[in-house]
Parts: structure tokens; C-alpha cells; sequence
């Protein structure tokens, strides 16, 4: 679209709806950026949109401000069922997404990484890894700035990586990544789509522009995921760890593999990748493939994944006290990233669970919980429903937390020398914090606050 004199309306006033309402004001469009509750921005960031020339319009959502819209822009967290969108549609005003605009504007060709789980830990690592060739790399969407904004400032011979949520591609029309992965699916954000099929039609929707001599890679080890080569138009590149693949990335003894026609090229062992779990294996297996189809050197390959010691609040060590070693893993914020994580350890687990709860089926996730821990805390919103069904699964000894720091306090005490402390806690924060960072930065901070030498 071209945006010189056209009216949008941005609907939404967090990261992502600023950052497009500043870029279109700078492409010459007329923008209303609003939100239905009062907000108050940053004085800096407001400044910034009103000389702009950006209308900020809060606290109220009426359908008035459709009259002469050309466009609606729609931030990632605002459902499609809300009365303006609805009243929008009905009027035949396009409807887009944030991602739509950054691919609009963006001289650069994007790579983009959708999946339920391990999203940030390959968007950072596929980053890190392009930035090895020298030119120019940025990154944004789920993970950083505004996709948007990114993509304005970016110069025609690098890679905007982009991070994207079901949310983010749900309202895409054009939106072509040259490259793409798909990690896996798994039940989430369920009653924002209300059904697992409509769910994964909006993660499919990553590959539904892409042409036959663009990449998809395709984690063959997940059904629902392998079952989507037979609709992707792109040329498919598959990753696995449990058998060969003729174009793509497998692991098998230890080593991860390149693949091209069926030959095989060894990249990297385990002994040089030092963050843990089978999970982060294909996290790892699909930036191989894409890289090495967008002729990023093995050697280059190699190196970057040797040096990368993992994202912050996604499994990351935060301390050993007295032989018990704590573990952030606030980004879990469903069951099936704590399935991964649990996995991820040989040692006995007191695992910290609970926050603001997704209401995802719970029974086969406590009977996992059951073999792979050795004490549960519940915590949060969710504390009720998790204890009832960790009871009803036969989990034990089963406890209880008023605050972040009664958790950590406890679960210190319940550890002993070669125990792990981790807190994974299969929801979102928004109960107790506005954020998963902030709840990470919380539990380390608790952690850093415990007594070396503490009686047991």
C-alpha cells in the first residue's frame, strides 16, 4: 500500500502499535493511534508521535473513528472480535497487522520464526548466526522492537529477522518471508483462537505468500508441523532427530548434520553446544538448515552456535547455593515449554508452577510432572486449579506460595546439595507482573537474596 495522505487508525498503544504509528507518520499517512483504556505514554514517546503528527486518541473507542479510515492496523494482543474491528470489516476497511507494514517498507528480504515453543532462544540464535556474514542484520516483532520500525530503518542488502506470534500473522495479506521456520505446535493461546485448527491456520499463514524458490523449514518430528509440506509452497527443508533427512538438518549420535540432495555435512557436535535439552537440538537443527540455504559458511554456522550460551528467563542458570542450582525459565509460559524443561534435567527438580492461568488441559501435563519432580510450588492465579489436578494426578509433596519470594525461600529449603530449583511456570505473568521478564527478574533477584550456608 502506499501511504502518502491515507488515514490509518492504529489500534492499540503498547510497543507494537507506537512503533508503527511513528513509521507511517513518516511515510506521509494521516494517523489516529488509540487504545480503548486511558494510557499514559512515555513523555518521550509522546513527544516523539505528536511532532510526528500522530492524533492520540485514548480512553474511548467509538466507531466515529472509523468515518474516512483507509486502513486499520492492529497490535498483536487486540482480538478480531472486538466491536470496532468488527464494525471495521463490516464497513470493507482493510485490516492488517503490524507485520504487514514492516514488510511493506522493508529493503531488506525478512526471516521469520513461528512455533508454540523455543521461538526467542532461534530468533536470537538465527540472528547472531546471519550477523556472522557481515552485513546487516536486525531484529524485532515478539522479541524486541516494533517489527515496524525495524524494518524502516533497514538497507537493502541484509536480513530483517522477525519473531512471530499466531497473533502477529493472524492479519497478514501479503507478508512473504524469504525464509521461514517452523518449530512446532502444541495447544496455546486457545481461548484467544478458540480452536487448535484455527490456531495453526494462523501459524500456517507464515508460508501461505511464499514462491517455490523460497524456504520453509519444517520440524518433521511434530505431526501437526510435518503434516503442513504438502501445503506450503516454498521449497521445504526438514529438520529431525530421530532420522534422516535429505534436504535440511538432523541430529544423530550426537552430531547435528546439513543436508543437500542427500548428502550429509557434519556442523556441529554436542560437546560444543552449551545450552540444554532436546528442545534447544531443534532449535539449533532449524537455524542450520535456513542458514546454510541462505549460504551462510559451516564454519560460520559452527562457531556462532559454540559461542551462543542461550536467551535470558529461558532456562537460564541463575546460581548454585550449597550445591542447588536455580534455573529462570520465566519465558515458560505454557505447559509444553515446562515439559521441555523438566526434561531437560537428570537432576531432582522442585519446580515453581502457577501465574495467570491459560486454562490448557492439565492431566497429561501432571502425570509428566509426576516422574520428573521431586517437590511442586504453586503459585498465582492458577494455584487452585494446578493443586487440584497435580492431586488428582498423584503429584506429592505438593506446596504452596504467597509471593515469588515465599516460592524460592521454599524451595531452597525443601532442595539438597545437587537439587534444581527451576521456575517454569506454565503460565503467563500478568496475575502478579506486567510482564515474563519481570517475573524472571524477580525470581533472580529472591535467589540472589538467599544465605549461603543455610541449615536444611
Amino acid at each position: 500500500m502506499e501511504y502518502g495522505d491515507k488515514h490509518i487508525l492504529v489500534l492499540g498503544a503498547g510497543a507494537s502499535g507506537i512503533g508503527a504509528s511513528w513509521v507511517l507518520a513518516q511515510v506521509g499517512a494521516h494517523v489516529v493511534l488509540n487504545d480503548y483504556k486511558p494510557v499514559t505514554l512515555p513523555a518521550d514517546e509522546e513527544k516523539r508521535l505528536v511532532s510526528a503528527g500522530v492524533d492520540i486518541i485514548t480512553g474511548r473507542q467509538d466507531e466515529s473513528l472509523l468515518d474516512g479510515v483507509d486502513r486499520i492496523v492492529i497490535s498483536p494482543g487486540i482480538s478480531l472480535d472486538i466491536p470496532i474491528v468488527k464494525a471495521a470489516q463490516a464497513r470493507g476497511i482493510d485490516v492488517v497487522s503490524e507485520v504487514e507494514v514492516a514488510y511493506e517498507l522493508s529493503k531488506s528480504p525478512i526471516v521469520a520464526v513461528t512455533g508454540t515453543n523455543g521461538k526467542t532462544t532461534t530468533t536470537t540464535l538465527l540472528t547472531k548466526v546471519l550477523e556472522g556474514t557481515g552485513k546487516p542484520v536486525r531484529v524485532g516483532g515478539n522479541i524486541g522492537d516494533s517489527l515496524s520500525e525495524v524494518a524502516y530503518s533497514m538497507p537493502a542488502d541484509g536480513f530483517l529477522v522477525a519473531e512471530l506470534s499466531s497473533y502477529q500473522l493472524e492479519t497478514i495479506k501479503h507478508f512473504r518471508p524469504i525464509g521461514a521456520i517452523m518449530l512446532n505446535i502444541t495447544p496455546d493461546h486457545l481461548a484467544r483462537h478458540k480452536t487448535m485448527e484455527n490456531y495453526i491456520a494462523a501459524k500456517e499463514r507464515i508460508f501461505e505468500n511464499q514462491l517455490s524458490t523460497d524456504f520453509m523449514v519444517l520440524n518433521i518430528d511434530d505431526p501437526i508441523v510435518a503434516d503442513m509440506k504438502h501445503r506450503a509452497p516454498s521449497h521445504i527443508l526438514e529438520i529431525s532427530q530421530h532420522q534422516v533427512v535429505s534436504n535440511g538438518a538432523y541430529y544423530d549420535k550426537g552430531q547435528c548434520y546439513v543436508t543437500k540432495n542427500g548428502i550429509a555435512t557434519p556442523v556441529i557436535g554436542s560437546a560444543d553446544i552449551h545450552i540444554p535439552g532436546s528442545h534447544n537440538i531443534e532449535n539449533i537443527l532449524t537455524v542450520i538448515a535456513l542458514a546454510y540455504a541462505l549460504s551462510v559458511p559451516i564454519e560460520t554456522i559452527h562457531r556462532i552456535i559454540s559461542e551462543f550460551h542461550g536467551v535470558e528467563h529461558r532456562l537460564e542458570r541463575v546460581k548454585t547455593l550449597d550445591g542447588i542450582t536455580f534455573y529462570n525459565d520465566s519465558k515458560a509460559t505454557n505447559v509444553d515449554s515446562v515439559v521441555k524443561a523438566l526434561e531437560s534435567f537428570d537432576q531432582s527438580v522442585i519446580l515453581l508452577a502457577g501465574g495467570h492461568d491459560k486454562m490448557t488441559p492439565l492431566e497429561d501435563f501432571m502425570q509428566l510432572v509426576k516422574h520428573h519432580t521431586k517437590a511442586v510450588i504453586f503459585m498465582g492465579e492458577a494455584a487452585d486449579r494446578f493443586e487440584a489436578a497435580a492431586k488428582e494426578a498423584g503429584v506429592q509433596p505438593i506446596y504452596r506460595a504467597s509471593s515469588m519470594k515465599d516460592a524460592v525461600e521454599q524451595g531452597y529449603k525443601l532442595a539438597v546439595q545437587g537439587d534444581i530449583v527451576l521456575l517454569s511456570p506454565a503460565c503467563s505473568s500478568f496475575d502478579w507482573y506486567s510482564c515474563f521478564e519481570e517475573r524472571g527478574d524477580d525470581f533472580k533477584n529472591c535467589v540472589h537474596m538467599l544465605q549461603e550456608g543455610r541449615h536444611h
